[in-house]
């Protein structure tokens, strides 16, 4: 097994063991996918569209969307099977689900009129390869449209944890099409508090390849954080279109 497949694996296990706690954890991601919907609502697509969630989760998105495309054909899709489960168990609409590793999707013969993806791409190897290969399964016409983590989300835990995952940056973004961007924090009263509310989503592992730090580092790690923490999240809306 290669590095990427086991840290795919990782991603995987580290999700599935959080689909008990995301729903009632996940605020911010819950807003983030909404403020995705209300983009893609303000799009227009056919009149019974093919469109393809990657790395659905719980179902944020799909349930926010849903409403606006009754008569779409859904397709989706996320890495962890128990995440996908839970997914399916929420959604009203008729669809398919499939376990699948959205950056090499394994639905490469069809076509679509909508792609989406919300916080889902900040986890990808090679966001953009993926970006290409995922723009070749529009439809002519069709919409490639995410929410992601750009560079600045975290600063404040990432200047004293040092494994702290990086994330792509806006400019990089704007090579594959339009981007606008958003800031906002939430707080914590400790940092124990934080990396608690990361366990119970699935996004605490540390950056691709890196060990977590001993205990006695993550502490000396955390000390800046003894009464409280403020983190900022910087998200990117991509758009892009065939």
């Amino acid at each position: 097994m290669n590095a990427s497949a086991g840290l795919k694996m990782d991603v995987a296990a580290t999700f599935s063991a959080a689909a008990d706690t995301y729903e009632q954890s996940a605020d911010a991601q819950r807003q983030i996918a909404g403020a995705l919907a209300a983009r893609i609502a303000a799009t227009t697509l056919p009149q019974h569209p093919r469109i393809l969630e990657i790395g659905c989760g719980t179902g944020f998105l799909s349930r926010e969307l849903q409403p606006h495309f009754p008569n779409a054909a859904w397709l989706l899709t996320d890495i962890s099977e128990r995440m996908l489960t839970r997914c399916k168990a929420g959604f009203s609409g008729d669809a398919r689900f499939m376990v699948m590793d959205g950056e090499r999707p394994s639905c490469a013969t069809e076509q679509f009129d909508l792609i989406c993806a919300s916080l889902s791409f900040q986890w990808f190897d090679d966001l953009e390869t993926a970006l290409e290969r995922l723009s070749g399964l529009l439809a002519p016409g069709g919409h490639l449209m995410f929410a992601t983590l750009a560079t600045d989300s975290f600063r404040e835990w990432r200047d004293a944890y040092p494994l702290a995952r990086a994330y792509t940056s806006v400019e990089t973004l704007r090579r594959f099409g339009d981007v606008d961007e958003e800031r906002f924090t939430r707080e914590y009263p400790d940092a124990l508090t934080f990396l608690d509310h990361w366990r119970q989503i699935g996004a605490h592992l540390p950056r691709d390849g890196q060990r977590p730090l001993s205990p006695g580092a993550l502490r000396r790690a955390l000390r800046p954080f003894e009464t409280g923490i403020a983190v900022t999240y910087h998200v990117a809306y991509g758009h892009i279109k065939r």
